[in-house]
């Protein structure tokens, strides 16, 4: 160690080792964080990033070595076979590649220390491959001992790095960085503590010209670049997967997120459905036994006349509106699902023709009279018809939905329906002065098996589809629905109709919300 040392100190410009030690770290960290992160990619990857770590490490402790023996200054005159000196790189970058392949690929401790032999050998290779090109005007002795010991130095510790490397633990890295810096520049200085020259017929002092130290800046720069071309691409990789990680789970919340919404709609179908089947079912069955319960309730002596039958009629009726009410409910919910079933398999078809747009507000109007008087809900349609194409059953189920809506949702007093030019289009209006809705379920409120949950919608009931069914139909027609809402003050529904008017017959009224 002295004698190391002492060489340092002694026979080498401290300002290009201290560029060598700079340059040994920063690519032993480099090629720590891409061997770990090869270790983590599935071997159909992880073969090109082995490949990128051993050229990287290849590099940077070459272009070490060569700094540090241009940091070399032998009191005589010094040149270089590039011939060998270029074998040298090669050694190092082909050397690396094996060991780090042998190491990472199998990964046990036997080809971890098969693996950090190779490397450790690569790299002594390299360094007295380079030794030997170095060719110095002088007698050249080397210390057996001294090489022996750096290459067996190499060895050990370039194994030892590669085994820290494949722990996974937090420091991890940055041991394997100090101990394979350890290794480079061990071998360097333990071999260089070995190599000795006595200078023949020159005069003592002697030093080699300047313009060395502008080729080790040089070789310094262009080592840092390509190990940073390295760490960039690591970088870029990770910023990738990350991404792809970020974006995936993404995916995975939204399917998730559908998929709890498609639970809880089959949770509110059942119920949905049960509810009117239960009221046939109950009903009918009290049609069966309607006549002999009637009976039943006579005294033995008494004939059955025509008031009985009057009475049992007027039961009857009563129990078939019930089951006819039931029943309609029903068939709205499947037509729902199936409408919406359609349309998300783009099987919508649009039977387009020319209608008056008064006529549709009036039985939209009158579909719903009985229902806003029993809620005390004034419905109000304007004067003034726009004659448009469109498919009008279509338009008429969006109306259905949305002044059902209103009357189920939003305990308004009043509601206006109303038919607007808009451009060369037009578009229907369904406006309530009721509670209206906060921005923040404005959002969410056209995805399908979505209902803003509180008490009164759960009573009310609906599968959440509604909404959903209008925005496809609307866009199905070019168009689109939109919605304006302020809590306490109302809500506005618009759906827009573009390139549908024919003509606007009488203008229509404004009405005051």
């Amino acid at each position: 160690m002295i004698k190391v040392a002492h060489t340092i100190h002694h026979d080498h410009d401290f300002s290009l080792v201290l560029l060598a030690l700079l340059l040994c770290a920063f690519g032993s960290w480099v090629v720590s964080r891409l061997y770990q992160h090869a270790l983590g990619r599935p071997r159909s990857q992880a073969l090109i990033w082995y490949m990128l770590t051993a050229l990287t490490a290849g590099v940077a402790i070459w272009c070490t070595h060569f700094i540090a023996i241009l940091a070399y200054q032998p009191a005589a005159p010094v040149t270089f076979n590039l011939q060998l000196t270029f074998i040298s790189l090669l050694i190092a970058i082909a050397g690396c590649t094996v060991g780090i392949i042998i190491a990472g690929m199998f990964r046990s401790v036997v080809t971890t220390i098969i693996g950090g032999a190779v490397f450790g050998m690569a790299v002594s290779a390299m360094h007295y491959t380079g030794m030997v090109a170095y060719r110095v005007e002088g007698l050249v002795d080397w210390d057996r001992s001294y090489l022996i010991a750096s290459i067996l130095l190499a060895i050990v510790f370039s194994t030892f790095a590669l085994y820290l490397g494949s722990r996974v633990s937090r420091h991890s890295g940055l041991h394997m960085t100090s101990v394979l810096t350890l290794s480079i520049v061990g071998l360097h200085f333990t071999g260089m503590a070995a190599f000795s020259v006595n200078s023949i017929g020159l005069k003592p002092g002697y030093a080699n010209p300047e313009e060395y130290k502008l080729l080790a800046l040089l070789i310094a720069g262009t080592a840092t670049m390509i190990t940073l071309g390295g760490l960039f691409t690591y970088f870029i990789e990770i910023r990738t997967r990350r991404e792809s990680i970020e974006e995936l789970r993404e995916a995975r919340d939204a399917a998730e997120a559908a998929s709890r919404a498609k639970s809880e709609f089959m949770s509110v179908l059942s119920h949905e459905l049960r509810t009117p089947l239960t009221i046939v079912i109950g009903y009918a069955s009290f049609l069966t036994k309607l006549k002999s319960s009637t009976t039943a309730k006579l005294p033995p002596s008494e004939p059955i006349t025509e008031k009985h039958y009057n009475i049992i009629g007027d039961q009857a009726e009563l129990y078939g509106q019930r089951v006819k009410f039931a029943g309609n409910h029903l068939l709205t919910i499947i037509n729902d699902i199936l409408d919406y079933t359609s349309i998300e398999l783009n099987d919508i078809k649009l039977a387009k023709s020319t209608f008056p747009t008064q006529a549709l507000l009036a039985q939209v109007e009158d579909q719903f009279q009985g229902l806003a008087q029993g809620k005390d809900v004034a419905l109000h349609v304007p004067d003034g018809s726009l004659d448009v194409i469109a498919d009008r059953g279509r338009c008429l189920q969006i109306l259905i939905n949305l002044v059902g809506n209103a009357l189920k949702f939003s305990k308004a007093k009043d509601i206006y329906l109303r038919a607007e030019v808009d451009g060369g289009g037009f578009r229907f209006e369904v406006e309530d002065n009721g509670i209206g809705m906060a921005q923040k379920d404005l959002e969410s409120i056209f995805e399908a098996f979505t209902q803003i949950e509180n008490a009164d919608n759960r009573s009310e009931g609906g599968t959440g589809l509604g909404l959903a069914i209008c925005k496809k139909l609307a866009l199905a027609h070019g168009g689109d629905i939109s919605v304006s809402s302020t809590v306490g003050k109302g809500t506005r529904f618009s759906v827009f109709f573009p390139h549908s008017l024919v003509s606007t017959g009488r203008p229509s009224l404004p009405v005051a919300a």
